[in-house]
């Protein structure tokens, strides 16, 4: 099941949706609420959630995602105002607002060799950690499929990540590898955007990465996320990403360091919520490894498309900010 976000026409905030074969978006509230209407047993708390907790994910818990997939399956009950051409309305982020937003470094032994290699250059080294290593995304960063990646003004070397999203579903805390999986609702496909030059100062001060990875429109994330059992192994998914059809990315989620059962472990020792989301880390191939990084890196009029097996594609069109 897909399942997402929506902004109706002329209306304020996010509704819940899941996404349909072809161009349509059921709203979920809309559904529910005709449904309750004509007596079915709905609790009224489940359906307000699907508004009020849309642009924080909190509703893609386990009984919101129950009641999503009892309303898409109760096709007979719709109403004709509940189903939306997918053209006609503003598609938002899978988590428009997340709690929490963490986001895995050097994940991938290629790219952790790539990264391994440039700093060598600069007469550094880089090890690999034995536990995972992140930083933090901030909400304000996030965009939407189709919504464009900023250049901002006065920035330059900004590049891309293909990373596969990993969204919460249920409350953990100090969970087990073994039952880590059980904690998540689905994942979703992200481009962790990047201002090079400023991250290499932000490195070398070891102050951490801030932000050089958190401008406006540095998280684009969508189209939608796909449910958990839909994806019973995340480390089996190919991952691609491709500018104006160049393909600059391509990789498998098996060759992560730390899989994505480790990583919601190792991090639910922060104690996670349905909603929080965490990035797994990106393949080789980014601009900054190339031997001739400058053609590479993202300019005013690029087209990046980011896709993920069994999810689909994240396309994002590249503009310069004007202020």
């Amino acid at each position: 099941m897909k399942l997402g976000t929506f902004a109706p026409p002329g209306k304020p905030g996010w509704r819940a949706a899941a996404f349909l074969p072809g161009d349509k978006i059921l709203d979920l509230a809309a559904a529910a609420e005709t449904m309750r209407a004509k007596g079915r047993h709905l609790d009224a708390a489940s359906i307000e959630s699907l508004t009020r907790g849309a642009a924080g994910g909190t509703w893609l818990d386990r009984s919101g995602i129950a009641l999503a997939r009892a309303i898409v399956a109760a096709e007979r009950d719709w109403p004709e105002s509940a189903l939306v051409e997918q053209s006609t309305i503003k598609i938002g982020p899978p988590v428009p607002a997340p709690r929490t937003f963490i986001a895995a470094g050097r994940n991938y032994m290629d790219h952790l060799r790539e990264g391994q290699k440039i700093w060598a250059a600069r007469g550094k080294t880089v090890e690999q950690a034995s536990f995972p290593t992140a930083f933090i995304k901030l909400g304000s960063s996030i965009t939407a499929q189709g919504d464009p990646i900023l250049l901002p003004v006065g920035v330059d070397n900004v590049d891309y990540e293909i990373e596969l999203c990993v969204v919460i579903g249920h409350r953990a805390h100090r969970v087990s590898e073994a039952e880590a999986l059980n904690y998540v609702a689905g994942y979703t496909v992200c481009n962790d955007v990047g201002a090079r030059r400023i991250q290499r100062a932000e490195m070398e001060h070891q102050i951490g990465i801030v932000m050089a990875k958190n401008f406006k429109s540095f998280a684009p994330l969508g189209p939608w996320m796909v449910t958990a059992d839909e994806i019973p192994d995340p480390q089996t998914l190919d991952v691609r990403l491709t500018v104006n059809g160049d393909e600059r990315q391509h990789a498998n989620t098996s060759d992560m360091i730390f899989s994505v059962a480790k990583l919601v472990s190792y991090w639910s020792a922060l104690g996670l919520e349905p909603g929080d989301m965490i990035t797994t880390g990106t393949p080789a191939g980014v601009a900054l490894a190339r031997p001739d990084p400058a053609p590479f890196y993202l300019k005013d009029g690029d087209l990046v498309e980011a896709t993920i097996e069994r999810i689909g594609t994240l396309a994002n069109p590249v503009r310069q900010a004007r202020e």
